[in-house]
């Protein structure tokens, strides 16, 4: 049996860099229209703090709106300020979001040894980058939460994804780019694991032994080359 390959999509298929400059922009020019006495290296020194701390779990950006806000402007603002960035975010996240420019090649590529798969809290509209790239059909396997009703780090939807590909889980492999929700559960379940850093969350340090992945890779284009000692 061919082993398989899980993989997030958000900053580990996805490039999600021209978004996250967009919103660190206007979150940033938000909170001081409100009344935030907060400079740009502030901003980023809080914003880093909560990403290398785990303060936000599985809701990604639109959850770091709010604890940006509790920790910068008075209280009840963080409701307001959600409020009023939310559709603005929403949307233009399908707009500047994109494949990192390697996927296209490494994917078909990595489908002639391995069978591959999906496992992500991102939306099916993420997903639909796959699909207008004509990668879609490489995937035997796409678990989203908003279909299972699990997010990651629960371990319901690594187990689904498992189910639905039929496989062992010791010929399992997962790549992702969080350590608390990708790296961890995936180990905890027994599967093999591959940490990418081209990332907001190359910042997360390990806290314990269960989230240290078996390899790291600066970019997907060097996943070839290490699953290569994998097999």
């Amino acid at each position: 049996m061919r082993p398989f390959i899980f993989f997030d999509l958000g900053q580990t298929l996805i490039d999600e860099w021209s978004f996250v400059a967009y919103f660190d922009n206007l979150l940033f020019n938000t909170l001081n229209d409100y009344g935030a006495r907060v400079d740009q290296r502030n901003y980023i020194a809080l914003r880093n703090n909560l990403v290398r701390d785990r303060k936000f779990g599985s809701s990604g950006f639109l959850e770091l709106v709010s604890l940006m806000s509790k920790l910068t402007l008075p209280k009840g603002y963080d409701l307001t300020i959600n409020d009023v960035l939310m559709e603005d975010l929403l949307r233009n996240k399908r707009q500047l979001i994109k494949l990192f420019d390697q996927v296209p090649r490494i994917i078909p590529l990595l489908s002639k040894k391995y069978s591959l798969g999906i496992i992500s809290n991102n939306s099916s509209g993420s997903a639909n980058l796959l699909k207008r790239h004509n990668l879609d059909k490489y995937f035997e396997v796409v678990c989203l939460s908003e279909n299972i009703g699990f997010k990651k780090p629960n371990h319901k939807i690594f187990q689904k994804a498992l189910t639905d590909s039929n496989s062992d889980i010791n010929n399992c492999i997962m790549v992702g780019d969080r350590l608390d929700i990708d790296i961890l559960p995936a180990n905890e379940l027994g599967m093999k694991t591959i940490r990418t850093m081209d990332s907001l969350y190359k910042i997360q340090r390990p806290v314990n032994k269960k989230e240290i992945p078996l390899f790291t890779i600066n970019s997907i284009i060097e996943l070839p080359e290490i699953l290569s000692f994998i097999d």
